[in-house]
């Protein structure tokens, strides 16, 4: 009786480890987003059951490298000045963020849709390369090689404009606006400058992809 009367009175005057690992996520939180955009997962990794940690008549201080906060697996102190005792807590952080996908496999020429789309949320360590994170910012674009299902959708799969394209030639100055048919010399996405010809004057042209069918010229 007498030994387990001194576990239970130990235990009411040490620390709850899951409390501890609990403030330490919250802490890792507060450091990173303001920061970051992306959704943050944190975990902390569990404390060995063996270890009693001495109640702390103060709250307790955490800290971390600021270089530690750009890796997977965060190492945090946690220390009570008033106990003359600290601990390290390993904190894993996962960036998670929208991204959208081939929902089936698609091959060269597909025009995506939402048919064949659909986002998801994924690790940001994954992604080698640009993705895009809504729907809307693909459809109509025309991809360049096949994707496999569930493959990220990145700027290099597609064109919005492709090479032999029809096109209209928008042009617009302070005192005019004209438009004429052209076609395509090269593939490009929204917002990117590609070459055009136009069809009247088989001038060939620098213009900026517009949406899938029209291209604009600056005067």
């Amino acid at each position: 009786m007498s030994f387990v009367s001194f576990i239970a009175a130990a235990q009411e005057n040490n620390l709850d480890n899951q409390q501890l690992i609990h403030d330490a996520e919250k802490f890792i939180i507060a450091q990173l987003s303001g920061n970051n955009s992306s959704q943050l997962e944190v975990e902390g990794m569990p404390i060995d059951a063996r270890i009693v940690i001495p109640a702390c008549p103060q709250d307790i201080e955490y800290a971390v490298g600021s270089e530690a906060l750009f890796q997977s697996n965060i190492t945090v102190k946690a220390q009570c000045p008033a106990s003359n005792w600290y601990m390290y807590l390993m904190i894993r952080v996962t960036e998670i963020q929208p991204v959208v996908i081939v929902s089936n496999a698609v091959s060269p020429g597909t025009l995506l849709s939402k048919d064949n789309l659909q986002v998801i949320d994924m690790d940001k360590k994954r992604l080698r390369n640009t993705t895009f994170a809504d729907i809307d910012s693909v459809l109509g674009a025309r991809v360049k090689r096949r994707l496999i299902s569930g493959r990220p959708v990145e700027p290099d799969d597609l064109c919005f404009v492709c090479k032999g394209d029809n096109v209209v030639i928008s042009a617009e100055s302070q005192f005019m606006y004209v438009k004429t048919n052209g076609v395509a010399l090269e593939d490009g996405n929204v917002g990117e400058t590609i070459r055009v010809k136009n069809s009247r004057s088989n001038k060939n042209l620098l213009a900026q992809i517009v949406n899938t069918h029209e291209v604009k010229v600056n005067l």
